[in-house]
């Protein structure tokens, strides 16, 4: 991945990826694990089996009729829909975000109660935050304390957080991934299969599906976004390039610990 600084919402690499449950399509049993061009992907371990899935999961009915098979097309609609229902059927998880010089990790719940917590380092220092629901609040060295975002405020601090928050649900938000796979009409299953080498030391081997064309999404023109999917529609990550106000970003996501529990209070 060239290092590149992000812009405000310049990209989301999804996430998050999603794979198929065995009856609501047919894989291409000649597909086998292969080198992505991806820098988040590499070659299969010599002795290695990668890790299933959780057996808990159970692909949603959202995802039927999306046949993970090389040359396929499949509609962004539809893609966003069944990301969005296998996000709620694990219900938490953790990500790991690299976008330029800035990389960090969050914790989610998706739902009905939605929530992030996490943070970004880069040349500033570590920047923390909390987002549950609508509200947000944010750390940072310069700041040294927790400060809720509110956009109408007369607090100048309240409104860099409000703006801040914006930025980094746009980079960490899976809600935010799969709005942006509902703005591109049409995206291909390749033959590759990657092994995708996850944070928490799993090796998954993942379907690569890309957009067919460019497109824009917030204002930003995005070239090629991929996204890896399980054979059973778990999401496993994505990257996105695009390019906003003339300067290239590439942001990668990856999922990983999915239904595991995780608690995300208000800061104090």
């Amino acid at each position: 991945m060239r290092p590149v600084r992000p812009r405000p919402y310049a990209c989301i690499g999804t996430l998050l990826a999603v794979g198929l449950l065995a009856g609501c399509s047919s894989s291409d049993g000649s597909a086998e694990p292969t080198r992505s061009e991806s820098s988040s992907d590499r070659p299969a371990p010599g002795n290695e089996s990668p890790k299933a899935s959780s057996p808990a999961f159970a692909t949603p009915s959202e995802c039927d009729g999306l046949q993970l098979k090389g040359g396929t097309t499949l509609a962004g609609s539809a893609l966003s829909k069944c990301l969005v229902a296998a996000l709620k059927a694990y219900g938490s998880g953790t990500e790991a975000v690299q976008s330029g010089d800035e990389s960090g990790t969050s914790r989610f719940l998706f739902g009905d109660e939605p929530a992030l917590a996490g943070s970004m380092t880069g040349p500033e220092g570590e920047k923390a935050y909390v987002f549950k629901g609508e509200d947000e609040w944010i750390k940072t060295p310069g700041l040294g304390k927790w400060v809720k975002g509110d956009k109408n405020s007369s607090d100048p601090q309240e409104q860099i957080v409000a703006a801040t928050g914006k930025l980094y649900r746009a980079l960490a938000d899976p809600e935010m991934t799969a709005q942006m796979i509902a703005s591109a009409p049409e995206w291909t299953v390749e033959q590759e299969r990657p092994v995708l080498s996850l944070e928490n030391g799993e090796d998954v081997t993942a379907w690569r599906i890309v957009n067919m064309k460019p497109y824009t999404f917030m204002g930003a023109a995005v070239r090629e976004h991929i996204l890896w999917f399980g054979d059973d529609f778990t999401p496993y990550g994505g990257q996105a390039e695009s390019r906003t106000a003339g300067v290239m970003s590439t942001t990668t996501q990856h999922f990983y610990d999915l239904g595991k529990p995780v608690t995300i209070e208000a800061p104090e």
